[in-house]
């Protein structure tokens, strides 16, 4: 470059540095107007925020391109988020409900991404209710940075939401509602566009379901009526016109409409008004057909129950709430005996009836007939329930039933029940009376009985009560039949009767059972004198008609027991009790006689109760024992025949009870004597089975009682035990054989003819019978020749002093004969002495057993008898003195 050049080059280089100079001024302006901007920017921001803030609006903005986030103060209160805390999305994130978390951040990075958009969400708050808020967002260029800056608005909806939800369901409540009435409507605005409608208001009008949907025209809807001519024969759009100019009157109209199908409705419309503008039309569709139905029936049944209330045989009537009378009858009239001319009168009150029944009597004589009317007046006025019978002056019973009604006043009935009072006290007197004597029965005895007890506490003065039980009665029904009882009983009947005082209660429990009642005594021993004449009376011959026509004479006589009120009872059952315990113990000391009572009969009873309960124990228990006394026949060697069972009860002091001291406690009970029985010959079956494998010739006698014999099937059920005692038994034809039954003469002349066949039964099942105690009872020599009897069992209160007593000898020989002469062996019991078996082999006894030979022994002790027999032990007694124990009940 030359050197002209340089002044040039100097204002090219000054030119630079004026250049530099201005451009550094430029930029030292434009960084300060930047900042000024900056600060303006920044103020006017904080402005708008404390605006926000005192309009208590939350808000933030986000700076999309650094992710720099700023809440404000009421955002950060709106979410209960700390002052300290840093403004980050995942800590406001983590305060809302769990499910709407992924949503909203979802939302957020849209209307990031679209710069602009909304979404809602919900906080939880520490109390556990919920909030909701709405959130609205947009997104610009910050014109300092020129960064994109988004900016929200969070606003708290939860009221709103509320409203609206109330709103929800207020419009749910209102279109169940209307959905749900009982008739048709609808609702058409001002242009008559249907707005409202329930599924009723289509079915009334049979409207197409398409057709009906907001804003159709009134004009679609009534052309299909129209259509289907129910508004007579016009022309279709002629009747849509005219139906169209009516409604646009939008006046009220209230009308009932029968339409085709044969189903009439009430229809009712009303203008909507509001300030004073008519705005629409409501109108309902009530369906009237049944109501007129209903109104049709009970116009029948009002109808009918006129006719019924006429025409029903009991007196009716019925008042209102004020007392006037209603509704009344014919029959009312005449079982009251009321004047027509009373209850046809205007007005007619029932104190009106009160006053006419008053005035003549009806109610008794009163000295102040208005008290009277008022306190009825009073009571009716009070509308109560009632029901009572009432006798009218002329006799006749009444039964008057009121019932108040629901909508006020009271219906009565009157029914005559003279009839049903009479038949009720005959049917009383009936159900309290012996229909056999006329005697007072059990129920009608007690109830009197219980009377006069209550009447001598009152006066404390003595009673008497007797207990009559006729001694052998029952012979006279087996022998004679139950009409001759009968004809007994009715004589005995009068018998008492004629010796008792017209105040003496007398009465016929059942059976041959009679009880006295002797109030009023002074002292104890007047039931005594009593006593003694009904004994007397009741002892005399009966003469009772046999079925032939003649007259047959019985002999009876009478066990009384007395009892005392209120020495020994003051109740009725009681009493009767204790005169029943006297007669018991009258009747064991053989009868036709009287006897008080006494605390030791009830203290006997009391044991027996004990020892039949003790008993009934034992047998369930198997706690009894089976002792066996042996029999041997008189023949060379004395052989063993075989053993009679005998039962014993161990007592808890470790004696014995024999049979003799609990066998009559068990036969007083028929299902006690059974058990006993199938426990005894059970046992003794199973016994004989064991013995019969050494020795098969033995035999095992067993007692029947004669309670046994009172029940048919006795041989079934002794068949029965021994099947189960013994249920592999080798003779199977014959279950019972080597079993000898015991009966005594007793047992047999019970029922001979039921004897003859249980006894058939049981030979025919292989076992053997013989009669036991033979001589000591009553029987009939022409039955016992054709009773199946194997031998007879010569008591041993004849045997005792046979070899001593020439008439017990005599007695003794008797007996082995006719056994002998019938086709029988017999059998003496109670040998003791040696001079008592020769006696009785010399007069051909084909057997013995007794004390003499071995007392009864239990099973265990057979075994070593069984030897002794075999060594000939048992025949050692007869050849030297014997010293005999004392006979006691085997």
């Amino acid at each position: 470059m030359s050197l002209e050049s340089a002044p040039w080059l100097s204002t090219l280089a000054l030119a630079g540095w004026v250049v530099a100079c201005v451009a550094a001024g430029l930029g030292w302006r434009w960084r300060q107007r930047l900042a000024q901007q900056t600060e303006l920017l920044e103020s006017e921001r904080q402005r708008v925020s404390e605006l926000f803030d005192r309009l208590g609006i939350a808000h933030w903005r986000r700076d999309l391109d650094t992710q720099q986030l700023w809440w404000s103060d009421v955002f950060r209160r709106m979410h209960g988020i700390g002052p300290d805390e840093p403004a980050e999305r995942a800590v406001a994130i983590r305060l809302l409900v769990e499910e709407d978390r992924a949503r909203v951040g979802q939302e957020l990075d849209e209307a990031y991404r679209r710069g602009h958009g909304e979404t809602h969400y919900r906080l939880r708050r520490p109390d556990g209710t919920v909030s909701h808020h709405l959130l609205r967002i947009v997104v610009t260029h910050d014109p300092v940075s020129g960064h994109r800056v988004a900016y929200g608005v969070n606003i708290d909806i939860s009221d709103r939401v509320r409203l609206q939800e109330e709103l929800r369901q207020r419009g749910a409540y209102l279109e169940a509602i209307v959905q749900h009435l009982p008739m048709g409507l609808s609702v058409f605005d001002r242009h008559l566009k249907l707005r409202v409608w329930n599924a009723e208001f289509g079915r009334v009008l049979e409207l197409p379901p398409e057709l009906l949907h907001e804003g159709v025209d009134f004009d679609d809807l009534i052309r299909v009526p129209a259509q289907r001519g129910e508004y007579g024969a016009v022309d279709v759009e002629e009747a849509v016109a005219q139906r169209r100019a009516l409604a646009l009157r939008f006046e009220p109209h209230r009308l009932e409409r029968t339409r085709p199908n044969g189903r009439t409705h009430l229809v009712m419309g009303e203008p909507i008004r509001r300030d004073g503008e008519v705005v629409g039309f409501v109108t309902t569709y009530t369906d009237l057909t049944e109501q007129r139905r209903e109104r049709q029936r009970l116009e029948q049944a009002l109808d009918v129950l006129r006719t019924l209330v006429d025409n029903i045989p009991v007196g009716v009537s019925m008042v209102d709430g004020n007392l006037k009378v209603q509704v009344w009858n014919e029959r009312l009239l005449e079982l009251l005996e009321l004047p027509r001319a009373l209850v046809e009168q205007e007005g007619v009150t029932l104190v009106d009836m009160f006053r006419y029944n008053v005035a003549r009597g009806e109610y008794g004589p009163t000295d102040d007939p208005a008290a009277l009317v008022r306190a009825m007046t009073e009571r009716a006025l009070r509308f109560e329930p009632h029901r009572f019978e009432r006798m009218r002056p002329n006799g006749r019973v009444l039964e008057v039933h009121g019932e108040p009604l629901r909508t006020g006043g009271f219906v009565t009935l009157y029914t005559d029940v003279t009839e049903r009072r009479r038949a009720q006290a005959e049917i009383e007197r009936l159900a309290h009376t012996d229909t056999l004597t006329g005697l007072a029965n059990r129920t009608g005895f007690l109830s009197a009985l219980q009377q006069a007890l209550a009447a001598r506490a009152r006066h404390g003065s003595l009673l008497a009560l007797l207990f009559i039980d006729l001694d052998r009665f029952k012979t006279i029904n087996d022998s004679l039949g139950h009409e001759a009882g009968d004809a007994v009983l009715r004589d005995s009947a009068a018998r008492l009767r004629a010796r008792l005082r017209t105040s003496d209660l007398v009465g016929r429990l059942g059976g041959d059972e009679f009880v006295v009642a002797l109030p009023d005594l002074s002292d104890e021993t007047q039931a005594a004198r009593v006593a003694l004449p009904l004994l007397e009376a009741l002892s005399a011959p009966f003469e009772v008609r046999l079925g032939g026509g003649s007259l047959q004479r019985v002999y009876l006589t009478p066990s009384i027991g007395i009892a005392l009120a209120p020495r020994d009872a003051d109740t009725a059952n009681e009493l009767l009790r204790c005169a029943d315990l006297a007669m018991y113990s009258a009747k064991s000391e053989g009868g036709a006689a009287w006897r008080y009572f006494t605390p030791a009969m009830n203290d006997a009873v009391l044991l027996r109760i004990e020892r039949e309960t003790r008993l009934r124990e034992a047998i369930h228990d198997e706690a009894l024992e089976l002792h066996y006394q042996p029999i041997h026949g008189l023949r060379e060697g004395l052989p063993l025949l075989g053993f009679e069972a005998l039962v014993r009860w161990p007592q808890p002091d470790g004696t014995l009870l024999p049979p003799a001291q609990f066998i009559p406690l068990a036969e007083e009970s028929a299902e006690l004597i059974e058990a006993l029985s199938r426990w005894v010959i059970g046992t003794a079956a199973a016994q004989l089975q064991a013995w019969r494998t050494q020795h098969p010739g033995l035999v095992l006698s067993v007692n029947l009682s004669a309670r046994q014999f009172d029940r048919a099937g006795l041989a079934e059920r002794v068949l029965e035990a021994v099947a189960a005692a013994v249920p592999d038994s080798e003779h199977a034809t014959q279950p019972l054989l080597g079993l000898e039954f015991e009966i005594t003469e007793g047992a047999m002349m019970r029922d001979p003819r039921r004897a003859d066949t249980e006894l058939q039964r049981l030979r025919a099942a292989g076992a053997t019978v013989a009669i036991d105690d033979f001589g000591t009872g009553y029987s009939s020599l022409a039955y016992l020749k054709h009773l199946p009897i194997d031998r007879l069992k010569v008591d041993r209160t004849f045997v005792r002093d046979l070899d001593r007593d020439a008439d017990d000898a005599a007695i003794v020989l008797a007996a082995v004969e006719l056994a002998h002469r019938l086709g029988h062996t017999a059998v003496a019991e109670g040998v003791e002495r040696p001079t008592q078996l020769h006696a009785l082999r010399a007069m051909g006894c084909d057997a013995v057993q007794g004390y003499g030979f071995a007392m009864p022994m239990p099973a265990r002790q057979i075994p070593a008898y069984l030897r002794g027999v075999t060594e000939g032990q048992h025949r050692r007694w007869l050849s030297g003195p014997h010293n005999a124990a004392a006979s006691a009940s085997t």
